[in-house]
């Protein structure tokens, strides 16, 4: 079985060193999977809004709550001329969309992709172009947002 697989060349051809080199190379390659997303967002103080948008147009926007309760905000959109209401859910500082009348959204692939709360994430129904997303809101402008100063 080994000799129809190949293996036994692949054993014969490949030293200690190369071995050792192709497993970091994939230790390295999926710890960048769970660091990557970390690393490119930066933890800026401030709250946090829930930004609805439609066609790239915003929609709706709303304080992240982080109570222990679940809290649900309800908004309204207008789609092909047609007025619905969406459903935010919210809860902890986390987010979700529930789910989208059936008319226009015929899959519960949105309700399904669960809770967001970071910058990095979101929530997306397709067939109507709606993206939910987690913005950072940044109380005040402070020396450390200045790059350069002119005069």
């Amino acid at each position: 079985m080994i000799k129809k697989l190949g293996l036994d060349k692949i054993n014969k051809i490949m030293t200690v060193a190369d071995k050792v080199v192709v497993v970091l190379v994939i230790l390295i390659s999926l710890s960048m999977l769970v660091l990557t997303p970390k690393v490119i967002t930066k933890e800026v103080d401030g709250s946090k809004d829930v930004v609805v948008t439609m066609d790239n147009e915003e929609v709706y926007r709303h304080e992240l709550l982080e109570t222990e309760e679940l809290e649900r905000v309800e908004f309204d959109f207008s789609f092909e001329g047609e007025k619905y209401q969406g459903v935010l859910l919210m809860q902890d500082g986390e987010v979700r969309l529930d789910r989208l009348s059936s008319e226009i959204s015929p899959l519960p692939i949105h309700h399904e992709m669960g809770w967001i709360s970071e910058s990095y994430e979101m929530i997306v129904s397709m067939p109507i172009k709606m993206v939910v997303t987690v913005e950072t809101v940044q109380e005040t402008e402070t020396e450390e947002d200045i790059d350069a100063m002119t005069f």
